[in-house]
């Protein structure tokens, strides 16, 4: 799995994820940064030229994967906030509790090994009153989808090294004890790739109370 992880799939990824409806709601999400931000799941820097240098004043990205560090690395340099790249995982943050204004997660909930363990670091390392962002594909309302959904999930685990269809990630975001704000709306009309109709997308913004 090693050329096909860190080689080929994140250049699948970029191209799948460079869609204008999923970048449009990658601005959007983005846009309710400030402060000092930590992103988790950064990939090839997709969301970076959306942070706003009015608002944000630093932003600490983490990110797992070599090949998607590797891909990232040339926007680095560009980017518009000053910007701090850690390797590791959502797991196990490297940062003291309460270190950050917000919380980015954009399309990485479904892929973590352990989701209530994400949670509760990003939980930790956030101020009270804090912000966590997050943008996901979800579980579908609909029992014929979940049906599809846990149906292919087994092949959608390996094509797309650990994604996950059938995660309830604004559900399991509540469980962690954030209040969410709005409520999310699942977008079924604006899922996307080939799987559109199983990747409905939730976004909102989550409070650290």
């Amino acid at each position: 799995m090693g050329l096909y992880s860190e080689t080929i799939f994140p250049w699948l990824l970029d191209r799948a994820l460079g869609h204008p409806n999923i970048m449009a709601r990658r601005r959007a999400l983005v846009a309710g940064a400030s402060g000092a931000v930590l992103e988790i799941g950064f990939g090839s820097g997709a969301t970076l030229a959306f942070y706003d240098p009015a608002h944000v004043v630093s932003l600490t990205v983490v990110e797992p994967s070599e090949g998607m560090n590797r891909r990232a690395a040339a926007h680095l340099a560009g980017s518009p906030v000053p910007i701090t790249s850690v390797p590791g995982t959502g797991e196990r943050l490297p940062f003291a509790d309460a270190s950050f204004d917000t919380v980015v997660c954009c399309l990485t909930l479904c892929s973590v090994s352990d989701v209530g363990q994400v949670l509760a670091e990003v939980r930790r390392v956030l101020k009270p009153g804090g912000r966590f962002l997050f943008l996901e594909h979800v579980l579908s309302d609909d029992p014929d989808r979940q049906r599809w959904q846990h149906r292919l999930n087994p092949i959608q685990k390996v094509v797309g090294v650990g994604c996950n269809l059938n995660r309830p990630s604004a559900q399991l975001v509540r469980d962690a004890g954030f209040t969410l704000d709005p409520m999310p709306v699942q977008e079924e009309e604006h899922g996307f790739g080939a799987l559109k109709k199983l990747t409905p997308l939730v976004m909102a913004a989550a409070i650290r109370a």
